[in-house]
């Protein structure tokens, strides 16, 4: 039986016979796995737990009409950054569910909340027409007093829920913002490498990024992204370092991070060098 190394790069050929006088035809498969990340096919599987030594790299498995040689064509460990691009990708999808699991119960706060408020209207509707009976002389006065709680009461109740949708994500967002820019950086150093293998699936890792990242904007993140030159602003911007320069004073000399915000707030202020 195969033992393989989690990460590991296996691949195989699978050639198919039929069990039949007529017919002799081989059909062959080849396969390629990145191993414990990648899911395999079910028959690939079964031959690899049940099937029969038939040399160092074959194994071979029968069913009632079909005959299965599994051929081990190579295996190799990928190198650090593959495995730790792979790591980064596991991560954020563990990291995902995560945060579509929390958005669902902000969902639900929210429901809450508008049902609380949904009763509260009704009391204050039941309250104003109590004392509409009792209080026949100061009738218009008092109905001009409900109408202006209510409203007030609203309008508050309103901003609550609107504050608490913008940014119940924050914290859970900042949490996420170091290992997206870390995801986005491995990417950017893979695509400089020449490794053929792990250029196969630089395609699919920039796909998974560009899906996490518009669920982000989704939920109301966006980039802080100065550029080289632009003027210094406190307001988004967080100094690095001071370096002299022929430039004039407070302009931006090189950007080391990107920074975000959350809707209109910044969370994360761009890393900048200035010059002094």
């Amino acid at each position: 039986m195969w033992v393989f190394k989690k990460h590991d790069l296996v691949n195989l050929l699978l050639k198919i016979r039929k069990k039949s006088k007529n017919n002799s035809e081989e059909v062959q498969q080849k396969y390629s796995y990145i191993w414990d990340y990648d899911e395999p096919e079910e028959i690939i599987l079964k031959i690899i737990k049940e099937g029969k030594q038939a040399g160092e790299k074959e194994l071979y498995y029968s069913s009632k009409k079909e005959k299965y040689i599994l051929e081990l064509l190579s295996v190799e460990q990928l190198d650090k950054n593959a495995q730790r691009l792979i790591q980064d990708v596991e991560n954020l999808k563990v990291n995902t569910k995560e945060l579509l699991e929390i958005s669902k119960k902000d969902k639900n706060i929210i429901n809450s909340l508008r049902s609380e408020i949904d009763n509260l209207n009704l009391k204050l509707i039941e309250d104003a027409n109590k004392y509409k009976t009792e209080v026949i002389n100061i009738q218009s006065k008092a109905q001009e007093m409900v109408n202006a709680h209510k409203k007030k009461t609203s309008e508050h109740q309103e901003n609550q829920i609107s504050e608490i949708k913008k940014y119940a994500l924050q914290s859970f967002v900042e949490d996420l913002l170091q290992p997206l820019n870390n995801f986005e950086l491995a990417i950017k150093a893979a695509k400089k490498g020449d490794n053929p293998i792990l250029n196969n699936f630089i395609v699919g890792f920039e796909m998974l990024y560009n899906q996490i990242y518009n669920k982000f904007i989704d939920i109301g993140l966006s980039k802080i992204e100065p550029k080289v030159g632009d003027i210094f602003d406190a307001d988004i911007h967080q100094i690095y370092d001071l370096v002299a320069s022929d430039m004039p004073k407070d302009t931006i000399l090189e950007v080391k991070n990107t920074g975000y915000r959350l809707h209109d707030r910044v969370i994360k202020p761009a890393l900048v060098i200035v010059s002094k």
